[in-house]
């Protein structure tokens, strides 16, 4: 019996200790769901569960990439169904157009629609899904598995040929010069004039008798016929102030009797024709009356004010029409920006341009011959693209079957990684409650232990 040294303490003690070490590391299995807490708990089972859940997460890349990859194709499906439904439309349109009933501006009207559909069906070669071309024909490589390995999608081409010579826009080769408008405006039906200055319009005849030379007295107007000048209705003038002259005028005529016209007012009166004007207006010298514009003109904005110029004298046209009249030249400037298209070059427009170009070709039903040769080239080009959703109708479904299979693996792999790391929380449970039991024994008998050195002093009594 000794005192110093109390074995029977010192084992209970390292036993208890053990206890409370793997109490504790019950303890941190069951708060964290996981068998393994440190890699000395399962070394080869951290391994093989680490490697199974990258795995698991590059398949959940790979999934989120072939969501984009059916969003991506489904697009572009869902554009080629509505080119679909557009070609569709334009074979109705050309077969009408074959009917020997109908007269060139029947045919003409189809043609607008026609042309519409074809601008729309061009207009889908450029999209693009999230920066990625749609119709280019190039491919776009999506992964397929956790391994990086990968299978294109797309491929539609809007610019193949098929596609191209049944969308060919129309072209003309000019026979002189032509400007391209660089904003909206007006194009005149015929001539007109632009006043500098005031001037009036006799609504009635009007006859005007000249001041005196010296002193100088303002001439008179009457309505009666008597003097010097006769001015009939419809006539323009205007106050030049050079009194006695005999042909020109120092006052307006009465207000009653006229329209009056302001500066920037346009007229269809011819203001040359001395017929109309009695030599009262001049677009020559350093300070003209009127600025003229030649049938075809160009004007940046509509004609308003006073002005006689009515709406059939002018039409209503859009950014890029063409003209033959230079709308850059100094006195008009209408469009100083406007692009020059020499003679002899080819132009694509579908504004009517026969009377200044030649035809050079381009898709149209506004003959039955030409009707006959759209329809033609737009089923052509409808078998295409009924191979083109062929084609992505077979990718999205190998997508499907690629997304179906990932999601298999996914639990199939989930299920491994679960028997190495998930901690079976019965079994955990039973393993917590032994350990607690031996924890709370242990401290008993360390108690106990504690206290066995006291018997020697029974000894020493």
């Amino acid at each position: 019996m000794v005192i110093n040294t109390n074995v029977e303490a010192q084992r209970t003690a390292s036993n208890l200790m053990v206890s409370q070490q793997q109490l504790a590391k019950s303890l941190s299995r069951l708060s964290s769901g996981s068998k393994i807490i440190t890699a000395s708990d399962d070394a080869a089972g951290l391994a093989v569960s680490s490697r199974l859940d990258s795995q698991l997460r590059r398949m959940e890349s790979v999934l989120d990439n072939l969501g984009n990859a059916m969003s991506l194709t489904q697009t572009q499906d869902g554009y080629l169904g509505n080119i679909d439904n557009a070609l569709t439309r334009m074979t109705e349109l050309a077969m009408m157009a074959q009917d020997n009933t109908k007269q060139g501006d029947d045919r003409a009207l189809y043609n607008e629609e026609f042309q519409q559909l074809m601008s729309y069906v061009r207009s889908t070669r450029v999209r693009d899904f999230n920066g990625v071309p749609l119709f280019d024909g190039s491919y776009v490589e999506i992964t397929s598995d956790a391994q990086g390995g990968t299978f294109p999608v797309g491929g539609v081409d809007l610019s193949a040929s098929v596609y191209t010579s049944a969308l060919k826009e129309q072209q003309w080769t000019l026979s002189s010069d032509s400007w391209e408008t660089s904003k909206s405006g007006y194009t005149l039906n015929q001539p007109a004039y632009k006043l500098t200055g005031t001037a009036y319009k006799l609504n009635q005849d009007l006859w005007y008798t000249a001041g005196t030379v010296a002193p100088p007295v303002a001439g008179t107007w009457s309505t009666t016929g008597a003097g010097a000048a006769d001015y009939e209705a419809g006539t323009f003038v205007r106050v030049d102030g050079a009194v006695g002259t005999g042909a020109q005028v120092d006052v307006a005529p009465p207000a009653a009797n006229v329209t009056t016209y302001n500066a920037g007012d346009y007229t269809s009166v011819d203001l040359s024709d001395p017929n109309f004007n009695n030599m009262l207006f001049t677009d020559v010298g350093p300070t003209p009356d009127f600025t003229v514009y030649a049938a075809g003109s160009f004007l940046a904005a509509e004609p308003v004010g006073n002005g006689d110029l009515e709406s059939e004298h002018r039409t209503a046209v859009s950014k890029g029409h063409f003209v033959f009249v230079d709308p850059t030249v100094s006195g008009s400037n209408e469009d100083p920006t406007a692009t020059l298209h020499a003679a002899s070059t080819t132009v694509t427009t579908q504004q009517e341009l026969s009377a200044n170009a030649t035809d050079a070709g381009g898709v149209k039903i506004t003959t039955v011959e030409a009707a006959k040769t759209a329809l033609a080239l737009i089923m052509d080009s409808l078998k295409q693209l009924h191979l083109d959703r062929a084609s992505l109708g077979a990718i999205q479904s190998r997508i499907d079957y690629t997304s179906q299979q990932l999601i298999t693996s996914k639990q199939n792999l989930s299920q491994a990684r679960s028997r190495i790391t998930d901690v079976d929380v019965a079994e955990e449970t039973t393993e917590y409650a032994r350990q607690q039991i031996l924890v709370q024994s242990g401290t008993q008998m360390l108690r106990e232990a504690n206290n066995l050195p006291r018997t020697a002093l029974e000894l020493l009594r």
